[in-house]
This record gives C-alpha cells, structure tokens and sequence, in this order.
C-alpha cells in the first residue's frame, strides 16, 4: 500500500517537472521571435545610408591655370636649351644630303672645299622663298645659305634661306663693273660672278643715308638685294659699304689681335658687323693696350682690296682702367 503512495508521488512529481518545462521553453520561443521581429523592425532604419548631399551647386567647370611666364612654361626634357649668344658665321653652298633622322644636312661650299655637315633642330628657322618652312623644304641639288655658330663640336644652323626661282636673294661682295644700268659683282661666298639690273626701282644707300646710282664704282664693297626670277636679276637694295679712296670711322671691341702681322678685327657698334683693318704696328704708340676685349675707335681708308687703319685710339674708359690694374 506504501509502496503505491510512493509511485503515485513520483509520478506527480515528474508530471509536474515536464509540464514546468514545457512552459519555460515556450516562453523563450516567444522571447526570441519577439527579439527577431523587433531586429527586422528596426534594422532598415538603422543600416540603410543616407543620401549624399552635394557641397557645391553650380555647373561643373575646368580653370585654366597660366603657366606661360612662370618655370612651368620650358620643359627640360622636351624641349631643348636657348641657344648662347655668339657670333654667327654665314655658310652658302649646294645641299647634297638632307639626313631627317640625324637633323643634319651635307652642304657643299660655293667654290669647292670640304664638306659641311650642318645639325638642324626646332630652334632653327627655315626660308623658303622669303616664307617659314620645314626641313621639307630643302632637297638634295639645292643652293642655301645657313647662320652657323659652334655648338660643341658641331655647327649648328639658327637660320637656313633655300633659293628658288622668283624669290629675293641677297649678295655680299665687290663691284667688278658698273656699265650701261647692268652690274656685275663678285659674290664673297661663291667666288661667282652676279650680274644685276639697276633700275629706276632701285634704292642704292651709303654709310651716309640714301645717295644716287652713280656712287657705284668699281671695288664698291656692296650687298644687294634682288629679285631671281630667272630673268635678269633687278636690284631692288644696293648699300654701299666702302668705295675706293674714302676713309671711314670705325667704333667698337676689338675681336682679334696680331701685334706681328699687323691686323685686328673689332665688332663695329654702327651697323653690328666684324671688319678686319690693317695697321702698323711701329707707329701705335699704345700697342699694349690693343688687347681682346678693348674698346677702340679707329679711322680707316678702303684702298679697293683692304681697309688700312690710320689712326687707332684706345678710348678713355678702357685706358683708365687699364692704368688703375698696374
């Protein structure tokens, strides 16, 4: 009887444990789903972003930043160096190879002698018939005339002119003869013979300012201007830079020296140009003061073929300068 009082309780006691424990686990379901839902509630609001909002209003636009005069404006890399100042020498002859790859052309001199190979780049600047133009321009066969200077050991041009027919040309050289409104010089590059018609058109101007046609001698040391248009050539610019027998005032720094030979060669200040003028030394009572470098005045005579310096003057600032170093 005992015995069945005792399995009774027991069995009331587990009854009651399970249904106990059916309750709790109901209820964490329901505490769980609660959570779930109230998480899938929320969450848009919390990880959707919000919209960007523009800093600025205004069409959109590009400023441009001037860089023209500032150290942006020369590129080392790209783009090579200004040339140095330094004096240009004037090389005439006919192209004989035109070499793209290298920017060099082969120039045979006027009147033979060796070869030139003359070194070209985008600073150089190109004449064809009096316009700018590319090295496309210059062909094999064709006659041109080039400014050099040393660059290293190379020459390199600052201007090349190409000759064609019906452009204007310019030679430099001596009147062999004035006959019947026709001149014949002889070229100082090409050793060649140019005759020119002298026409009413003509402007023929000395050291002095403009002077007639008839200045015009024989050894007149001239540059003309003139029209090739195969036709005889008409001048139409003929200067005059020294006539036989007349004496001429020269200014400017001497370039070279020869004490021995008696020869110097001064860049005249007047109209830029380098001449070489004859002296004697034995009657310069300040050679030592002739150096490269110096300043001098000096008064000259053409005698058809040279100048011959009869008075050479060391000016004042250069003596007093070179009295002040002893």
């Amino acid at each position: 009887m005992k015995l069945n009082q005792i399995l009774f309780a027991a069995g009331l006691l587990i009854a009651a444990a399970f249904v106990s424990a059916q309750s709790t686990t109901g209820t964490q379901t329901l505490n769980v789903g609660a959570a779930n839902a109230a998480t899938s509630a929320v969450s848009p609001a919390a990880v959707t972003p919000k919209p960007l909002e523009p800093t600025s209003s205004g069409e959109p636009y590009t400023e441009m930043l001037d860089t023209a005069n500032s150290p942006a404006a020369y590129d080392p890399l790209l783009e090579p160096r200004p040339l140095p100042h330094s004096n240009l020498s004037l090389l005439g002859g006919i192209v004989r190879k035109v070499d793209v790859m290298h920017n060099r052309i082969t120039l045979q001199p006027f009147g033979g002698g060796s070869k030139y190979s003359i070194y070209f780049d985008e600073r150089t600047h190109i004449l064809s018939g009096g316009r700018e133009a590319t090295v496309l321009a210059i062909h094999p066969g064709q006659r041109v005339y080039a400014d050099t200077q040393n660059s290293g050991a190379q020459v390199f041009a600052r201007t090349i002119q190409v000759r064609t027919a019906g452009s204007s040309a310019n030679a430099n050289g001596q009147v062999v003869e004035v006959l019947g409104g026709q001149l014949r010089m002889l070229d100082r590059l090409s050793g060649e013979t140019i005759r020119v018609a002298i026409t009413d058109r003509t402007r023929v101007q000395s050291r002095r300012g403009p002077v007639a046609a008839g200045d015009l001698h024989s050894g007149s040391l001239i540059e003309v201007t003139f029209f090739s248009n195969g036709r005889p050539n008409e001048a139409q610019n003929i200067t005059i830079y020294a006539n036989p027998g007349e004496s001429y005032v020269f200014a400017g720094i001497l370039s070279y020296i020869n004490l021995r030979d008696g020869i110097l060669a001064l860049d005249n200040q007047v109209d830029g140009k380098n001449y070489e003028l004859y002296f004697d030394p034995l009657g310069q009572k300040k050679l030592a003061l002739l150096t490269v470098g110096t300043a001098v005045s000096a008064t000259a005579s053409f005698d058809g073929k040279r100048y011959r310096a009869t008075s050479i003057k060391v000016r004042e600032s250069a003596a007093k300068s070179e009295s002040s170093n002893r």
